[in-house]
This record gives structure tokens, sequence and C-alpha cells, in this order.
């Protein structure tokens, strides 16, 4: 599993990347650093060990300016983007809700651009064919 920690408008994001059911230890702690309720660990811990790909989750706490947005194993590249892109937009939705941005303004689309920005290179890495093989 590949991990990064983000920082954006006060608030941070742990990215979880490549999980599978053996990082269900690891995906506990990130929740609880996240001040995650145990129903919600409980759920996420139950969905990981399913092992299936093309899965992510993100969770938020405001209070915590806090988010843990994973994006599983994938079945090929173009599901990490898939993933990850659908798990950015979970996080700005959360960011913005907290701090009272509007949903359709401009401030949406430069916040998923900052994330994306931040996580490029491992994104890059992990849905490039020719650098890492999904067969």
């Amino acid at each position: 599993m590949i991990t990064r920690k983000v920082r954006i408008h006060n608030w941070t994001i742990l990215f979880l990347f490549s999980f599978d059911k053996y990082d269900v230890e690891s995906i506990y702690d990130a929740l609880l650093w996240a001040e995650a309720p145990d129903s919600i660990i409980s759920q996420v811990s139950e969905n990981v060990c399913a092992g299936r790909l093309n899965e992510g989750f993100c969770f938020s706490q405001s209070s915590a300016r806090r988010s843990v947005a994973a994006v599983g194993m994938a079945s090929n590249g173009p599901e990490v983007l898939n993933t990850t892109v659908h798990e950015i937009a979970h996080v700005a939705q959360h960011i913005c809700g907290a701090d009272g941005i509007d949903p359709m303004s401009e401030d949406v689309a430069y916040i998923i651009g900052d994330i994306t920005i931040q996580i490029s290179d491992i994104v890059c890495q992990l849905s490039c064919p020719h650098c890492n093989r999904h067969d």
C-alpha cells in the first residue's frame, strides 16, 4: 500500500493507494486517526476484507479537518484513475461543505486540481501501462 498525506485549505487528507485485504490493520489505524466512528470502521473493514477490485472509500471528519481517501487494487490503469477521481470528488465535497463553499463554484475545481497535483506522481505510476502492468 502506498500512502501520502496532502494538506489543502487547512485540511489534511491521508491517501491510501493499492490497498488490499492484507492492509486492513493499516486502514483501521488511518480511520482512527481521522476519528471515524466504530460503525464506519467496521463497515470499511468488512468491505476491505472482501478483497474486491476497483473499489475505494472516503471518510472525512470536518471537526478535525481530516479525511482518509483510499483507492484499492485495480483491474487496469483507467480504473485506478476512475476510482481516484471519484474519491477526490468526495474529499472536495466534504471540504466545501465544512467551509461553506458553493459546490457549483470555481473554487471546487481549484480544490480538486490542488489535491490532484499533490498525488499525481502516484496516480501516474499506478495507471501507466508501461510503469505498472495490469495483466
